[in-house]
């Protein structure tokens, strides 16, 4: 990191050192992290109104303010803490890092009321654009799970106090008159189980769960993510949020396939999960 020669590093600073008379270093060697902090915050203040971001507001950040929330996160992720020992090169020493990460990274009071706050507003912000789209009378999700979570958000915008001033959208239904927290909490009540995923939304019923249908019945008590289907599960349905992600994977399993090299048993496993990809995708792009 502290390096001035980009021909060897990664990573160099743009100022090139000199020296002085007295041979005595002038200017700035390798990376300064307050420098690159600054720097990074006054390229976004000035141009936010360009790019759409807000602005940062002013205040002294320095690195060691995200230390604590990042050993946090690594911690609450599932094996976190390993990649990221492994990320940083640090396999070794981790393995003796036990006895001080764990009480690290556990979240105090102060950061968990932060973060839950956060996390509570952001939600609202999704389930009210969920709703705002579907007082439209257009649909908001595919999938298995598609017309359950149509079905709830109708009834939680029936629910929803009268405009003082009604307007109807143009194909009959009342606009969206609430607060996003308002509506939010009528959502989680018809959807006290709605998880949001990077795939698509689950909306968790156990009975009809793929990914706990191995395990013994009392074991079922929460959805595991990470053996998710959400192309066949009935609790998953999809979003225009999630059309990237999806449209990416077909594009790679097409490119895949093309390998005239894939053994047969791979590319069937590759055409079977193309399949899966292609039923969403194509609602996807079609329905919404």
């Amino acid at each position: 990191m502290n390096a001035c020669h980009s021909t060897t590093h990664l990573f160099t600073t743009l100022s090139t050192p000199g020296t002085s008379g007295r041979g005595r270093g002038t200017g700035r060697r390798g990376i300064s992290a307050p420098y690159v902090i600054d720097t990074f915050i006054a390229h976004v203040n000035a141009h936010h109104h360009s790019t759409g971001l807000e602005a940062i507001p002013d205040a002294r950040v320095r690195p060691h303010q995200f230390r604590k929330t990042m050993s946090v996160i690594c911690a609450q992720e599932p094996d976190g803490e390993i990649a990221l020992g492994i990320q940083l090169k640090h396999a070794a020493r981790r393995i003796l890092a036990n006895p001080t990460t764990h009480a690290y990274a556990a979240p105090d009071g102060a950061w968990m009321r932060e973060f839950d706050d956060r996390l509570a507003t952001a939600a609202a912000a999704r389930l009210t654009g969920l709703l705002t789209t579907r007082t439209t009378g257009a649909p908001v999700a595919v999938g298995p799970a598609a017309a359950r979570l149509h079905a709830s958000l109708d009834r939680a915008a029936a629910q929803l106090p009268a405009p003082a001033y009604p307007q109807e959208t143009p194909t009959g239904h009342q606009a969206l008159a609430a607060d996003p927290r308002t509506a939010a909490d009528l959502i989680r009540a018809e959807l006290p189980e709605l998880h949001f995923g990077t795939l698509n939304h689950c909306l968790w019923q156990p009975e009809w769960a793929e990914c706990t249908n191995h395990l013994p019945d009392n074991d079922d008590g929460a959805p595991l993510i990470g053996a998710c289907q959400p192309a066949r599960c009935r609790n998953s349905a999809a979003t225009t949020d999630h059309a990237p992600i999806w449209l990416a994977e077909q594009h790679d399993l097409i490119e895949q396939l093309r390998d005239l090299r894939v053994p047969p048993a791979r590319r069937a496993a590759l055409q079977a999960r193309l399949a899966d990809v292609e039923n969403i995708t194509t609602a996807l792009t079609q329905d919404l």
